[in-house]
């Protein structure tokens, strides 16, 4: 196989992996059993020959077991999920606490300013002599 396929088929395997339908899987398992060499298969459909197993498994009606290692595993990286997402969490609650911080205290600021802006803009001054001189009055 020249270079260039073996990188087309590594760039094929990064991502998702691909749906198949459940007539291709009986098709394959039906080519499994009538084939003399499963890797020219697998090679020729660009599956892999752990899939191709698993439905010849499924087909036969084979309960796959899984490993007490293999449960450990999904376990411990589950909790290893959740934990990132606490972090996250708690980061973002963090962050929310000092934004309410912070308008507290602007509020706090401008309702200061009102007040002092009220308590100054009361009665009109007067001259010196104290009394209240209104040129509408006279």
């Amino acid at each position: 196989m020249p270079p260039e396929s073996q990188q087309n088929q590594q760039k094929k395997k990064i991502g998702r992996p691909r749906k198949f339908d459940e007539a291709f899987q009986r098709s394959v398992v039906e080519r499994m059993k009538a084939c003399d060499d499963v890797t020219a298969l697998v090679r020729e459909l660009h599956v892999s020959r752990s899939q191709v197993y698993r439905w010849r498994d499924e087909a036969l009606g084979r309960i796959p077991v899984p490993s007490p290692r293999g449960a450990a595993q999904i376990e411990e990286k589950k909790e290893e999920r959740q934990q990132r997402r606490i972090a996250e969490l708690e980061r973002l609650v963090a962050r929310q606490a000092l934004d309410l911080d912070f308008f507290k205290g602007a509020l706090l600021r401008i309702e200061e300013n009102r007040r002092k802006r009220t308590q100054t803009s009361g009665m009109p001054s007067t001259n010196k002599s104290g009394k209240y001189t209104d040129s509408k009055a006279k």
